[in-house]
């Protein structure tokens, strides 16, 4: 688990005044240690930690995680709906032909792309907060 994004969750959800309960607890550690997650993968892994999971308690809780935009949704191919916790800066790679879905880890990319962004962005007054890039092309196992 990544305890500083987990911390990050508990003091946020202290500042807005918002209950911690066993359920949404649950739900902010699993989002602190996965990349990518569908709704299904986080009841399967609720139902490892916790008896009686209520289904409508998940979406309510992806819902609040929304609004408070700690968590991203990613539509694959108009289908399939994945989650991600919200970093500053989000590049994905999607190969078009098998669907892989996965991220460039490089925070100096990141970095140069989120200060080219910034000054499009303010030339238009705008303030960009964070953003988030999809890259489509062919993965290296595809290339093969």
């Amino acid at each position: 688990m990544n305890d500083s994004l987990y911390d990050e969750y508990l003091k946020i959800f202290k500042e807005k005044k918002i209950k911690l309960t066993n359920v949404r607890q649950s739900i902010l550690k699993i989002l602190s240690t996965r990349r990518h997650f569908t709704v299904n993968e986080l009841i399967s892994e609720l139902e490892n930690e916790i008896e009686n999971v209520n289904i409508m308690s998940v979406y309510n809780n992806i819902d609040l995680l929304l609004e408070l935009h700690l968590l991203f949704a990613n539509t694959i191919n108009g289908k399939q709906i994945i989650y991600e916790a919200i970093s500053p800066q989000l590049t994905h790679l999607k190969c078009h032909k098998c669907g892989k879905f996965d991220h460039i880890a490089s925070s100096s990319l990141d970095n140069e792309l989120l200060l080219h962004l910034k000054r499009i962005t303010e030339s238009i007054d705008f303030d960009l907060e964070h953003f988030k890039l999809e890259l489509h092309g062919l993965c290296s196992d595809c290339k093969k």
